[in-house]
């Protein structure tokens, strides 16, 4: 078992990389872990770091204190207009920096947990909407305020949240409310709850990283292509990941693994 690597970015957030798991923890607690440009910059870069690291097979995503993440320091990133267009400037795939704090993590080859406490705000929820799961504190409070603003959700919210129905989106950007845990679990926001969601999420990460990295990957790609496609092409998508993984190197292990009774080995 290797030593467990640890990077820190722009004395913001943290990175600790073990046993094939990645944990990405805010650091900036006295304002809730709210978003001002050292934040942004570490976000960023984390994510780039992450996806250049050869072996990462699940990913946390916390906060340290109270909160994940408050949202968007707004007076720090106002300050600057050349950072606001910054943070709006598309690159070649149509992507600007503020939807990539949400998009990276999908983007990622492995799949993310994202552990949600206190206040999920503005860019904090729609950052964790961009994860693969959200495992949510039964007295979280999740809010789009955006509109208090006079500004609109923008995070890519329209791609990672395609999934929920549109009238709650529409509710939560119009009005800005504040749903507690217990109501993002049954709208959807929330994948479970926990009275302590960064063990459970290191936990799942944990049981995530000794699965079959090629069937994770399979089925992270059906759920990102598939909804986009109409029935033949879902159906000809399932069959052609499933056909790759059959009676492959990784197949074969976790089948003798479990006709052995024993972990699998997939290093």
């Amino acid at each position: 078992m290797s030593p467990p690597t640890q990077r820190r970015f722009h004395d913001r957030l943290s990175v600790t990389l073990a046993n094939h798991v990645a944990k990405v923890h805010l650091e900036r607690p006295d304002r809730h872990n709210a978003m001002d440009p050292p934040m942004i910059d570490a976000l960023l870069d984390a994510q780039q770091w992450l996806a250049e690291r050869v072996g990462v097979r699940a990913v946390v995503l916390s906060g340290e204190g109270e909160s994940f993440c408050s949202g968007l320091d707004v007076a720090s990133v106002v300050a600057s207009p050349e950072r606001i267009a910054w943070l709006l400037s598309p690159d070649a795939r149509g992507i600007n920096p503020a939807q990539r704090l949400a998009l990276g993590w999908r983007e990622l080859g492995a799949p993310v947990v994202a552990a949600l406490r206190g206040h999920v705000y503005g860019a904090g929820l729609q950052m964790a909407l961009g994860a693969d799961i959200r495992i949510v504190h039964p007295e979280a409070i999740l809010a789009l305020p955006e509109i208090e603003w006079g500004l609109m959700a923008d995070m890519g919210v329209s791609v990672t949240a395609a999934w929920l129905r549109h009238d709650i989106l529409q509710d939560m950007m119009l009005t800005g409310r504040h749903l507690a845990g217990d109501e993002a679990m049954v709208l959807g926001l929330a994948s479970r709850l926990d009275e302590d969601p960064r063990d459970a999420a290191a936990e799942l990460a944990g049981d995530l990283a000794r699965r079959s990295p090629k069937a994770v990957a399979a089925a992270r790609k059906l759920w990102r292509e598939a909804p986009g496609l109409d029935q033949r092409g879902r159906l000809a998508m399932e069959a052609e990941l499933q056909r790759n993984l059959l009676a492959g190197q990784e197949q074969r292990e976790a089948t003798r693994a479990r006709l052995d009774g024993r972990p699998p080995r997939f290093d």
